[in-house]
């Protein structure tokens, strides 16, 4: 009873989306190198930290959230839109009879996604190896 319920679902699929590229992003790079030189997932970050580039992603992000922000606002105040909706659909997707299915299904693979990413991030420290993140 703290937060409505359309917040919490809000942030739940901002979270799912999130750490579904996230998961995608600690998989690819081990297997698709740019030019230069390669780093795993925690040298990539340690290399960010000290560059200062984690805070002009900050920023970025910031001013993302802010945007999301005054959506969900509306939201909460009656315009309609359903949580995590906006808008967005180049491919066409929900123009069919499925859209609860993959509303369902982007549901269930980002809650996946979220605890995938929590053991992948937590292997990656621990093994300071590259995917599967295991010892050698």
């Amino acid at each position: 009873n703290v937060l409505p319920v359309e917040w919490m679902r809000e942030a739940e699929l901002k979270h799912c989306r999130i750490c579904m590229l996230a998961v995608v992003g600690m998989v690819v790079p081990e297997f698709v190198h740019l030019p230069g030189r390669a780093y795993s997932a925690v040298e990539a970050h340690d290399a960010m930290v000290a560059s200062g580039a984690m805070t002009q992603l900050l920023l970025w992000i910031g001013l993302a959230e802010a945007v999301s922000l005054i959506a969900t606002l509306q939201m909460l105040n009656g315009s309609g839109r359903k949580p995590g909706e906006f808008g967005f659909d180049p491919l066409g997707f929900s123009k069919g009879g499925m859209t609860e299915r993959m509303q369902l299904a982007e549901l269930k693979n980002g809650r996946l996604a979220m605890l995938a990413f929590s053991g992948m991030i937590t292997q990656a420290t621990l093994t300071d190896n590259g995917f599967p993140f295991i010892y050698s």
